[in-house]
């Protein structure tokens, strides 16, 4: 293929025999367009009589859910693309296998994950995943941890940090986590009911958007490991037994808090849901009690993790003579990590880009409950963020807060 142009269902089988040869002659062709029309075209090819099936996955030089009105460079599939193959050894198969990039058409013949459902879907149809911490904190340990200077030989990492630059994408969520969520911004996609809300609790509190500033800052200039870019419950395929991490175009050297701060925070968000939508008392305590132990866990088995490799990975020569030093580190990113939880609440619930947890509660009542409640949580997280340095000190925040403010915010809704 010498020329880019657009795939559509008509056109991506005949693209994928010529890229990988990858269908029997006999196959029964079925091709469906599957991608969320956010940012790119996402596809299956599948043989129905052969039961074989890939993904295709291509960028447009735009985002797709704005139009060309919003260009976006085209080559942040390779950068997807490189970091699919790094994760995919560093964490034994935790993400797609990648079966050909495509150059030209900035394409990506990927893996299909058929015997598995997304996170998001699966927790709000109260589902519980039993393995999911051991294996979510093996892919955050050994993508982030093994990609920071404490392990990698320093000029190899600064080497990724320049292949891994990703300056469109970095600049959408600077704007869109960090920015527009805190004012009243023409991208913000505010129910008219959260204007006032938003101008008392957020929009003018001015110590709010001191350290909601600082955040944005470290995300700016922190290179401390190479990044997913865009972890939560959205970008997770799981099942009962395994879990693959998907769409890292966002990907970047980064701080680790970004990416384990937007996973707590879609974790809070499902529980926020849960508690409004669920109408089974048991089955819904069920579910919060068990959204509560995976926050908590993923923290907790995550610092366990780092602190039992730390002697066996660390090759920096001054870390190795500071026994207090891997403290300090995982401290810092436990603090950092509950800012960043703070700041995707927020954006999640009034920015440009929303999740089901929140706009799928279908008694507007609710719905509004739970937006309200989900920002003065979040802004606790900010604010309060020094103070956080165990998996119990999160939850005890939720629910605590939650606990206080419930009553007062159904009452203002009702």
């Amino acid at each position: 293929m010498n020329e880019f142009y657009q795939l559509d269902v008509n056109k991506v089988y005949d693209y994928v025999q010529q890229e990988l040869n990858f269908f029997h002659e006999d196959a029964d062709i079925e091709c469906s367009e599957i991608g969320d029309g956010n940012l790119n075209l996402v596809f299956r090819v599948k043989d129905k009589k052969h039961n074989k099936s890939v993904i295709v996955k291509q960028s447009l030089p735009y985002v797709r859910c704005v139009g060309e009105d919003w260009p976006l460079s085209i080559g942040r599939s390779e950068i997807e693309s490189k970091l699919l193959e790094i994760e995919y050894k560093l964490t034994n198969g935790k993400v797609p296998e990648v079966y050909k990039f495509d150059k030209v058409m900035y394409s990506t013949i990927m893996e299909d994950l058929t015997d598995y459902v997304i996170m998001r879907t699966g927790l709000l149809e109260y589902n519980q995943y039993p393995k999911f911490v051991d294996q979510i904190t093996d892919f955050i340990v050994n993508t982030l941890i093994l990609t920071s200077d404490v392990v990698m030989e320093h000029k190899e990492k600064k080497a990724y940090v320049k292949e891994f630059i990703n300056p469109q994408l970095c600049e959408i969520t600077e704007d869109l986590v960090y920015s527009e969520p805190f004012f009243d911004a023409k991208r913000n996609n505010t129910p008219d009911y959260m204007i006032s809300f938003m101008e008392k609790n957020v929009w003018n509190d001015k110590a709010l958007i001191l350290e909601v500033t600082k955040l944005k800052f470290d995300f700016m200039n922190n290179a401390q490991a190479l990044l997913h870019g865009d972890l939560h419950t959205g970008s997770i395929f799981i099942n009962q037994d395994n879990i693959k991490v998907i769409d890292p175009e966002f990907a970047f050297y980064g701080p680790i808090a970004y990416d384990i701060g937007a996973l707590i925070a879609n974790l809070i968000m499902n529980y926020l849901s849960t508690d409004v939508r669920c109408n089974d008392t048991e089955l819904k305590n069920k579910h919060m009690t068990y959204l509560l132990d995976t926050i908590k866990d993923v923290m907790d088995v995550f610092r366990d993790k780092c602190i039992k490799i730390w002697p066996e990975v660390v090759k920096d020569n001054m870390v190795l003579r500071s026994p207090d030093f891997a403290k300090y580190y995982i401290d810092d990113i436990f603090v950092n990590t509950a800012g960043v939880a703070g700041c995707e609440m927020i954006r999640r619930t009034v920015g440009l880009a929303h999740v089901a947890d929140l706009d799928g509660i279908e008694d507007e009542t609710k719905r509004e409950e739970a937006r309200k409640l989900n920002v003065l949580l979040a802004k606790e997280f900010i604010m309060k963020r020094n103070e956080i340095l165990e998996g119990k000190d999160f939850v005890n925040l939720i629910k605590n807060f939650c606990g206080k403010n419930k009553f007062s915010i159904e009452k203002e809704c009702s």
